[in-house]
């Protein structure tokens, strides 16, 4: 692309066109004011770059150009930075490649998996509270105190240079508080006085910036003339622009699932730029871009400036975008420049969060969870609306626990007998679900199980004489019973057997009649189909009573069918790994237990029975059992 001159710059486009005169000078109040970076009292080279400032009324280096196919200066300022620089936050970067999954035992409130003192250590840092009401604004302490902080992304910041007053703040609110362990690298595609580079170079920058696996770019430059319905096609884009810088962008979504955050322009348009509708006319940028509008806290609108999303709607996203602080100068940043990367950051804690997502997926989780501004809706004003950290990070729509034969099953409380109830309960399992996003969380298990009782008066109102054989003073047989009783995600199958083999004897001592009876029996218990449960070992059980008869009086004491021995086994998910499969831990849960103690007085047909349940609470029962003939 040839050389041409630059018209007027994105800062000239927000005052001058509006009709003001700047005198180019300090000691005018105006020039001041969108010039911090040249009358600054602070000792530090910033540039004269007009993408942003004291009220960065543009967003970026939308420097006009008379040609109607290209858009950007050539010049480039021999003093500014390399084109690869590293932007260091203030906080270390982590540079373990461990992989935890998001913990959230209470999914179903807002915040409430947050303590209060978390949610205030993550929202107390300098770094947070120069820009509080702004960072609570998308609630950015949740993903804090969840953990989150961006590491494991590189964001490759556009720019004029890391040194810059535009592109050094802009590389800062990419990282900052919100993503401070993101790795932030700077690429100039501008000098500090405004000369760009073609977008044919600007295509061979992002093509370096893929070469080392960069998956988040930020753009905070737009087009102050040409808007979203401006073009219709990818030739058009192209003969605009440049084929190269085209390729480059769906190169580096090809190869490194890159997305591409992109400042819709500050030109009190109802259309973005162009150049921030790229995914219309380039299908392969389809999931893979992000356009975002300024938010006004003051007004608590948009902000005047900001472009609207227009016909960029459906993957336009709201930030806040007025009086931010610069961590340099306390100047005042404002443009859709600046809230483009804090989409940046929310982006990298994203990836962070959840390693196994693609782009497309990632994108989908960002608008889905943005709080509605404006009409209700995706509507183009707000697009999506608000960035929301919190709604973001955790989970949204129907949870499902994975089975490790590919299906799923509802997350709901799993209500399970006393005796194996609290046997899972004392092995304080972790275990995972997803959302409907396929995203998964980690929970306490313990938190998912309600014990139930066992229901010994509906196992005696059940009991069939029929179904035992007697021999003397031996008895083999079979009964039903409660005691692995199991529904939700652990169900098991509600019809179990003990086979049993029984002794009893009595002695006769005036007119009472004293008794004993003891079993001991066995029983092989089922998983349902769609449970976390695999199976489990052969159970014995055991049983004992002793007791009175008084004519049709009868009292007695003893012990129900009690585990002796014997397992149960769990396929216990536990996330996800890095390519999307779903993983699991076989876990071993020992059965054997204390056995309850059950008091029954009965006569005739009647009985009424008080059992001592050492798991889950005790239970009164009364039954009448007899036989009719006719």
């Amino acid at each position: 692309m040839k050389k041409v001159k630059k018209i007027f710059s994105a800062f000239l486009c927000g005052v001058i066109a509006s009709g003001s005169a700047v005198a180019n000078n300090c000691d005018n109040e105006m020039y001041r004011r969108y010039n911090p970076d040249k009358c600054s009292t602070v000792a530090e080279s910033n540039s004269g770059f007009s993408f942003g400032g004291t009220v960065a009324v543009a967003s970026g280096a939308a420097a006009l150009v008379g040609g109607a196919i290209a858009l950007f200066g050539l010049s480039s300022s021999s003093d500014d930075d390399s084109s690869s620089t590293t932007y260091a936050t203030t906080s270390k970067r982590n540079t373990a490649t461990v992989y935890s999954h998001p913990t959230l035992s209470l999914y179903n409130n807002v915040g409430n998996d947050i303590d209060s003192i978390r949610l205030a250590a993550a929202t107390s840092t300098s770094e947070y509270i120069r820009n509080f009401d702004h960072y609570n604004e998308i609630r950015a302490g949740y993903s804090l105190a969840r953990g989150f902080t961006g590491a494991g992304s590189t964001i490759a910041v556009l720019d004029s240079g890391k040194n810059t007053f535009h592109g050094g703040n802009v590389a800062y609110l990419a990282g900052g508080p919100i993503a401070p362990n993101a790795n932030i690298v700077s690429y100039q595609v501008s000098d500090r006085n405004e000369n760009f580079k073609t977008f044919a170079e600007i295509g061979d920058v992002i093509n370096a910036a893929n070469a080392v696996g960069t998956n988040i770019y930020n753009a905070s430059w737009s087009s102050g003339r040409y808007y979203a319905n401006y073009i219709s096609t990818r030739s058009q884009l192209e003969n605009m622009t440049h084929k190269n810088f085209v390729n480059a962008l769906t190169n580096a979504v090809a190869d490194n699932d890159a997305i591409f955050v992109w400042a819709a322009g500050n030109d009190y348009q109802n259309e973005s730029s162009f150049l921030s509708a790229m995914p219309l006319y380039v299908p392969e940028l389809q999931g893979n871009f992000v356009n975002v509008v300024a938010w006004d806290n003051e007004t608590n609108g948009l902000a005047d400036f900001s472009n609207a999303c227009g016909a960029t709607k459906e993957f336009c996203i709201t930030a806040p975008g007025t009086n931010l602080t610069s961590p340099k100068t306390e100047t005042v940043l404002e443009g859709t420049s600046f809230a483009a990367p804090i989409i940046s950051a929310a982006i990298a804690v994203l990836r962070e969060a959840f390693p196994y997502m693609k782009s497309s997926e990632i994108t989908g989780v960002l608008f889905a969870t943005a709080r509605d501004l404006g009409i209700e809706g995706v509507d183009e004003i707000y697009g999506h609306g608000m960035l929301d950290l919190e709604r973001a990070t955790r989970p949204v729509g129907a949870t499902l626990v994975p089975l490790s034969d590919g299906q799923t099953v509802s997350l709901s409380t799993a209500r399970i007998a006393g005796t194996i109830g609290h046997k899972i309960k004392s092995s304080d399992i972790k275990f995972s679900f997803i959302d409907s996003f396929g995203r998964a969380f980690e929970t306490n298990l313990n938190d998912n199980i309600s014990v139930q009782n066992r229901g010994l008066g509906f196992e005696r109102l059940r009991a069939d004489s029929n179904n035992t054989v007697r021999i003397g003073n031996i008895e083999i047989g079979f009964k039903s019973t409660d005691m692995f009783m199991s529904q939700g995600f652990l169900e098991t199958d509600s019809d179990n057997i003990i086979s049993y083999i029984g002794f009893q004897d009595s002695i006769q001592i005036g007119n009472t009649e004293l008794f004993y009876h003891t079993t001991l029996g066995t029983t092989n218990p089922r998983a349902a189909a769609e449970s976390m449960v695999s199976g489990f070992s052969n159970i014995y059980t055991a049983s004992a009573k002793i007791g009175a008869k008084y004519g049709d009086f009868s009292f007695s004491v003893g012990t129900p069918d009690t585990i002796i021995n014997g397992n149960m086994h769990l396929n216990i998910p536990t996330g996800r790994s890095i390519n999307g499969d779903y993983t699991f831990a076989r876990q071993t849960i020992d059965l054997a237990s204390r056995p309850s103690v059950e008091f029954s007085a009965s006569y005739k047909f009647m009985t009424a029975g008080f059992v001592d349940n050492p798991y889950g609470t005790d239970e009164i029962y009364m039954l009448a059992k007899t036989k009719l003939q006719f």
